[in-house]
């Protein structure tokens, strides 16, 4: 999920273990220089209009953040103001600064989910369903990086029959 699909996620737009993603944010320059975000009513693409899938044994993170608030109408909020896509960038900066590691922005988090996706052989419709592209070699091309060590890339083409001796 893009960031700017997250902070415009709505309580109703979830559903057992599925959420719909049919909103973005945006962020535009006014004329004074200053940026304003809103949400509009579809996302980045076409192919973002989705119905996305949490896997079973990440359904407890869902419901956990749902219920940081129950009352409000869009799931990630502070003192009652929806979260924007920057707030989200800079808070996780702040964390992997206080963790000591490199800094990870959501995009990079984007990037590896759609690699863990490819590495495990899921069907292309599903990857381009939970990714939102029209294409799969959009997400081959921009979003999978092998990461495979050595070790494992050696055994794989080693028991390539057509490599045995």
């Amino acid at each position: 999920i893009r960031v700017g699909e997250a902070v415009s996620l709505k309580h109703s737009d979830f559903q057992d273990n599925t959420f719909k993603i049919r909103s973005t944010e945006t962020r535009s320059r006014e004329s004074s220089g200053c940026y304003t975000c809103a949400i509009k009513d579809f996302p980045k693409s076409e192919a973002g209009i989705r119905t996305a899938i949490i896997p079973e044994d990440y359904a407890w993170v869902a419901k956990k953040v749902k219920q940081l608030n129950p009352f409000g109408e869009y799931v990630f909020t502070k003192d009652g103001v929806r979260i924007s896509a920057q707030s989200v960038r800079m808070r996780l900066k702040r964390i992997c600064k206080k963790l000591e590691i490199k800094n990870k922005s959501p995009h990079k988090i984007r990037k590896t989910y759609g690699t863990i996706l490819l590495d495990n052989h899921i069907d292309n419709k599903l990857v381009m369903a939970q990714m939102g592209h029209t294409d799969i070699l959009c997400t081959e091309r921009h979003y999978h990086r092998n990461r495979r060590s050595i070790q494992k890339k050696t055994e794989i083409l080693s028991n390539i029959p057509e490599f045995k001796v």
